[in-house]
């Protein structure tokens, strides 16, 4: 542990050195300028958003060579990220204090505007999107709930890919048989643009994840094709259509003794996951203006899931999952002057039919919600008001194969209100007041008895979640630097979680879900980018969280005043810049987050918690003309071991080798 404070402060100590030395050089050429932000609809500067953000475009993107967006996410952005259970296609994610193991369930996530949350806990499906296909990546932290409503709590992460794509083909190698290979066509003409990607992923594994020595290997395949026409009256019509399939195998968990001595072996038991998923989507967009003042766009998709797990014990036990989501979202929007007004639309209904070799867990459970919301935006002089509201209906049923129909509905709202001031040309602060809301979802009606003797049965409907927030901070910018700072508080009712028995209340060894009475999230965050001069810049996230229970009626009162397990007081991300010459770069980026609390320890009375993660990461790009590119990566250089602590001796292996890998890419 001395030793990776040790690297983490070298690393630092370098950065500062650096900037000391560099300050003397002399006039800066190089300009930072505020970036655009589409998530709220608005499309303002985000220096002049009245709510926290992080805006990263096509360059930042590029620039950070990563190899899939999961990468992306957790290496230069403030998110917190860690395999779901051990299954490298399947993250689990965190902000502003849920904590890595409900971070993802109150975060949403959009793909152009349309969400990819699940309706269970599987998480949102961001491994199906091509890492080079996207074209900017928003974060907005606090706020979002109006516009994207249920799940919204933490904030939104939003993803935008290209409209005109490019040409070209590029591939990856590395060490534990990673084979990465990815293709794109794009074809732009002034009223048509065609695009077609493909990308194939596989992995050797490094884990064992079966008795027959088998390795934790993956492989997932990602196709795309999508066009869009524009009409002589400005109407953009554009269609997408992409394919998706995984198939991954992950281990079981290990004991402290098993994990100190190898973390690459075989769990307890021979135990192990075999997951294989396929999914398809179409997208249908129409955008249609009408003179200077009125837009309306419409979006609808179609997403047909199928997954089947087989789970390796003493018996074998097989799950298949399958899930129908379809999705309406109409958006008006009119502009006059300084006032602008959004009123918008979202229908979904999500189904998820399971079939099982245990007959208590065969049934259909569905979700629907319908949202409707307004939003108003006002400019005057140097300051920038919003406020908006949003009432979403949100039904359930439940259809076991044996045993009655139930149904469930919540009516909720959400509003937020805010404004950005400019202090002076480079200078502006903001604040909001929100709230938002969480419905349930559906894996939070079920327990598992006995599993997998039995499977899943049905255990009631969980209220949902409610938080009210409130946001203040200050954006800073000059020529060279970039600066923004937030704190934030967040008062949450009913926060959902899943009580196990040593969580020191009566819940059953394999859990029950249940609602924490009241909880509160406060912290601050840091953003800076600085540029020292054309080849010297650095990168910092950093972000302190205090996510506390402040009562719970269950257990009589065990879990007052406790911590949210697997949430990190510390979260730094940080990347030192170099550029040799106009051809060629390095990069060095520090992840690092403190320890916490075991993620079923909601009492706080395990005697291990979970580790402080290190991971410390080298890139190297060499441009030689503007069609190819080589790059060279280190992850993980220092061969940190780094696993999920679920209570006391059970632990799930990550990533604990150092990994490199080697890529070439060509533009035609």
């Amino acid at each position: 542990m001395f030793a990776n404070k040790s690297i983490l402060f070298a690393f630092f100590s370098s950065v500062i050195v650096s900037s000391s030395a560099l300050a003397v050089i002399g006039p800066i050429k190089i300009t930072l300028n505020p970036t655009e932000l589409s998530s709220n609809y608005f499309n303002e500067m985000d220096t002049f958003a009245p709510f926290s953000s992080e805006v990263y475009t096509q360059d930042d993107i590029k620039n950070s060579k990563a190899a899939n967006i999961y990468d992306f996410l957790s290496q230069n952005t403030s998110l917190s990220l860690a395999p779901s259970s051990g299954n490298r296609f399947s993250k689990k994610i965190s902000a502003r204090g849920y904590g890595l193991t409900i971070g993802s369930h109150n975060l949403v996530v959009t793909l152009n505007g349309r969400r990819l949350n699940n309706i269970d806990t599987s998480g949102p499906a961001i491994s199906e999107v091509n890492i080079n296909d996207i074209e900017r990546v928003e974060i907005t932290k606090g706020s979002g709930s109006v516009i994207y409503g249920d799940s919204a709590m933490a904030g939104a992460v939003h993803l935008y890919t290209k409209e005109n794509f490019e040409t070209k083909i590029s591939t990856t190698s590395g060490n534990y048989g990673l084979v990465h290979t990815s293709a794109s066509v794009g074809i732009n003409e002034d009223k048509i643009n065609i695009n077609l990607s493909m990308d194939n992923l596989t992995h050797g594994g490094y884990h064992v994840a079966g008795p027959d020595g088998n390795k934790d290997k993956g492989k997932q395949t990602k196709s795309t094709m999508g066009g869009a026409y524009t009409t002589d009256n400005g109407t953009v019509i554009s269609l997408d259509i992409s394919k998706d399939s995984s198939d991954t195998r992950y281990p079981s968990y290990l004991t402290d003794a098993q994990f100190e001595a190898d973390p690459s072996q075989n769990g307890t038991g021979n135990n192990y996951t075999f997951r294989e998923a396929d999914s398809s989507t179409t997208n249908l967009k129409i955008k249609r203006k009408w003179g200077d003042n009125i837009e309306f766009t419409t979006n609808r998709s179609a997403i047909d899931r199928e997954s089947q797990n087989t789970y390796w014990y003493s018996s074998g036990t097989v799950d298949k999952y399958k899930y129908d989501y379809k999705s309406n979202d109409y958006l008006l929007t009119y502009t006059n002057g300084n006032i602008k007004i959004d009123n918008g639309v979202n229908v979904f209904d999500g189904k998820r039919t399971v079939t099982s070799t245990s007959a208590s867990s065969r049934n259909t459970t569905s979700k629907e919600n319908l949202g409707v919301f307004s939003q108003l935006q006002y400019s005057r002089d140097n300051s920038v008001f919003t406020v908006g509201a949003r009432n979403e209906k949100v039904e359930y049923e439940y259809n076991p194969e044996t045993g009655s129909k139930l149904t469930g509905e919540y009516d909720l709202n959400a509003f937020e209100i805010g404004v950005n001031t400019s202090l002076s040309p480079s200078t502006t602060i903001f604040t909001n007041y929100n709230q938002a809301f969480q419905a349930p979802l559906i894996d939070r009606f079920f327990i598992s008895a006995t599993w997998p003797a039995t499977g899943q049965v049905f255990n009631g409907f969980v209220k949902p979640s409610k938080s009210k927030n409130i946001n203040i901070g200050i954006n800073h910018l000059t020529d060279n630097s970039k600066t923004k700072l937030t704190l934030y508080r967040s008062n949450v009712k009913d926060e959902m979680f899943l009580c196990k028995s040593n969580a020191a209340s009566d819940c059953g060894a394999f859990g029950e879900n249940l609602n924490i009475d009241k909880s509160h999230k406060q912290g601050l965050e840091l953003q800076n980018k600085y540029v020292f001069n054309p080849k010297w810049s650095t990168d910092l996230n950093y972000s302190f969280t205090i996510a506390k229970i402040d009562s719970d009626d269950k257990g009589n009162g065990a879990l007052n005043g406790k911590t949210n397990p697997m949430t990190s007081k510390h979260n730094i991300s940080a990347s030192v810049i170099y550029s040799l010459n106009d051809n060629a770069n390095m990069m060095l980026t520090q992840k690092y987050r403190s320890k916490a609390f075991a993620e079923e320890d909601y009492a706080n009375i395990f005697t291990k918690k979970q580790p402080a993660y290190n991971s410390t990461n080298f890139n190297f790009s060499y441009n030689p003309n503007d069609d190819l590119s080589f790059t060279f990566d280190v992850e993980n250089l220092f061969k940190n071991t780094y696993g999920t602590r679920l209570r006391n001796d059970v632990i799930y292996p990550g990533n604990s080798t150092r990994n490199i890998k080697a890529g070439l890419t060509y533009k035609f």
